[in-house]
């Protein structure tokens, strides 16, 4: 990421990357003031070194073999006539607790030749848009359950979609001692290979959201989803304290379906959708 708040005009000053840089405590401590300051190296939120380039690599090579507690998987569509699309991403939770974070997705550019004042002629990875924002929609994962997250995107003419990226990320809310907001896990995709056709080569069941509409509803709501023909569903819903109030189970026909939920008492209730490689929860309101 570049950030060059003096230099706009050389095409690398973007203000998300700027406010999302500035989402963390500042790194530098000089002359009894703490300041933000790059090039620096920054993952998980940690200020882990300045422009000491040569120890760069070691660090993320170390991080990058630690275990994650999430599963991301990716897909999508792309209009390159329009220059925009979807990308979806379903973040699984591999662990034994309840997940609290924020998904977002990026939008980057690679191999950017550019000559700016620091002297550097090639520039990678760069920031073009931050979805929806530079901190994310916070989400709740229960342990074993997935959400499927998606946005819409656009790709400015004067980018090289050729050269351009989108990369999912699910962070830790909670800022740590030594300044960590923990990345659980990241996923990334070119977008020119982004394409519903693909949904079934990477996720082979999986080709709509699961969803309760109408939510909230009056008595009953429909849980619609799709899955290949002949992929066994079981769907289960909870009341607040974790009762169990109705299940329903059956055979994907591989079309978009709509099974209706019937619930006859006002109140929150809480869907388990599971299938063979499909898990997805969600909120029910009756009125």
């Amino acid at each position: 990421m570049h950030v060059d708040s003096t230099n706009a005009i050389y095409g690398m000053y973007f203000a998300e990357a700027v406010q999302r840089w500035h989402s963390y405590p500042p790194p530098r401590y000089s002359g009894g003031v703490w300041s933000y300051s790059h090039p620096w190296l920054w993952y998980d939120g940690n200020p882990h070194g300045g422009s000491s380039y040569t120890t760069w690599p070691t660090k993320i090579t170390t991080r990058m073999n630690r275990p994650s507690p999430v599963t991301i998987r990716m897909w999508g569509d792309y209009n390159s006539t329009a220059r925009n699309g979807t990308v979806y991403a379903q973040f699984r939770n591999d662990s034994s607790a309840i997940i609290n974070a924020n998904v977002l997705f990026v939008v980057t550019e690679d191999s950017i030749r550019k000559s700016t004042p620091n002297g550097d002629l090639w520039h990678n990875h760069v920031a073009r848009d931050y979805i929806p924002g530079p901190v994310g929609t916070p989400v709740s994962i229960a342990v074993g359950d997935s959400i499927t997250y998606s946005q819409s995107f656009a790709v400015n003419d004067s980018w090289n979609i050729s050269h351009c990226e989108i990369v999912a990320i699910i962070q830790d809310t909670i800022l740590a001692s030594d300044s960590t907001k923990q990345i659980l896990q990241g996923a990334v995709k070119k977008v020119l290979t982004l394409s519903l056709q693909e949904t079934e080569n990477e996720i082979p069941n999986l080709v709509l959201a699961v969803n309760a509409l109408p939510n909230p509803c009056v008595r009953s709501t429909n849980i619609e989803f799709m899955l290949r023909a002949g992929i066994g569903y079981n769907i289960r819903v909870f009341d607040p304290v974790g009762r169990m109030v109705k299940t329903i189970k059956g055979i994907a026909s591989g079309q978009k379906e709509s099974v209706n939920c019937l619930l006859n008492k006002a109140g929150v209730y809480f869907y388990r959708f599971e299938s063979k490689t499909v898990n997805a929860t969600g909120k029910i309101i009756v009125k």
